[in-house]
């Protein structure tokens, strides 16, 4: 049994969508190999444009298709003896026969291009998407550009609910990243999204100023931040179980555009480094640390406990009801 599903008691696969590509990476005809859920899988963008996630190994004899594999119309053909597949996972040709093989499947991944990110759907039980992935405006509004540098994507130890329990640790803040100071803390759960508003200080060469970091969870695998006081900004986060050990995490940003240059603004730059900053310094504590089921939660910390509850519908069956939670400093 891996180190981490030792220290953890919940499943090494929360159901939801999850990034394993951004869209620039996946050109036409190009099939990647990629390594996630603890299995295979290769993403190819077929003739059409459409991008399809199928697991790797040939139902055939075996091959990975990522390895030699190519691109015909919207098919991946196996490099080993040339069947083809189509962007379902079926045989659709053998070469050298009449007919394909209408038993030999690749499982095909839902899989959904957002905001330049390429997502896939995950379930224990191979059940259909319960959700659709948010809308990102800001990834259509001229207003903002698309940032995401390879310096911001890292693999280590931990799990996704692990790392998005901080969305309402308001308290590290301070201790980790020399928060000023924080106040109260507004925490809303509907059904997959839960919704956590902070307030706190944004440190800036004039001073601090007032604001609030707003984090909108969708499943544990992708969270929607933006930032009120500082003007407009969004920012993604997104988690990716590699196996039972180690995630992918990458952060994606849309950053400010100056009107008069139409270069990304020193501010928009600035958070992008400020986050990627942040999450170095709470990588290691992630590696280290167990997780408590019971914690002895200081007074004003119950969003941690509200949190772990609405984690528990991403190993479970879907959410019907909507609750509201607002805590403050002595909630």
């Amino acid at each position: 049994m891996p180190a981490v599903a030792q220290r953890f008691p919940f499943a090494d696969y929360p159901k939801g969508w999850f990034q394993v590509a951004y869209s620039r990476d996946i050109a036409v005809g190009d099939v990647a190999s990629l390594h996630y859920f603890g299995t295979r899988l290769i993403c190819y963008r077929g003739e059409s444009g459409a991008v399809h996630v199928l697991d790797a190994y040939c139902p055939h004899l075996g091959a990975d298709i990522a390895v030699g594999g190519t691109v015909r119309e919207d098919c991946v053909v196996c490099p080993f003896h040339g069947w083809r597949f189509n962007g379902q996972g079926a045989n659709v040709e053998i070469p050298y026969t009449r007919t394909p093989n209408r038993v030999a499947k690749l499982r095909s991944w839902p899989t959904v291009e957002r905001a330049g990110i390429v997502f896939v759907w995950y379930s224990p039980v191979d059940t259909a998407p319960e959700w659709e992935l948010p809308e990102i405006p800001e990834a259509e509004d001229a207003a903002f550009a698309f940032h995401a540098p390879e310096a911001a994507r890292w693999t280590f130890r931990s799990h996704p609910q692990e790392v998005f329990e901080n969305t309402v640790d308001i308290a590290h803040f301070a201790t980790v990243h020399g928060v000023s100071a924080f106040g109260a803390l507004d925490v809303e759960r509907n059904g997959h999204q839960f919704r956590a508003v902070a307030e706190i200080n944004f440190e800036t060469p004039r001073g601090p100023v007032s604001g609030a970091v707003d984090s909108e969870l969708h499943g544990m695998g992708i969270d929607v931040v933006r930032h009120r006081g500082l003007g407009r900004s969004c920012t993604l986060l997104t988690v990716t179980p590699i196996d039972g050990e180690y995630v992918e995490a990458r952060y994606t940003f849309f950053v400010a555009l100056d009107p008069e240059t139409g270069e990304k603004t020193r501010m928009g730059l600035g958070f992008a480094r400020d986050f990627c900053k942040q999450i170095e310094q709470d990588i290691p504590i992630w590696e280290a640390k167990i997780y408590r089921n019971r914690p002895a939660l200081a007074r004003g910390e119950s969003a941690i406990t509200e949190f772990r509850r609405w984690a528990e519908l991403s190993y479970g069956e879907p959410a019907e009801s909507t609750a509201w939670y607002v805590v403050g400093p002595n909630g």
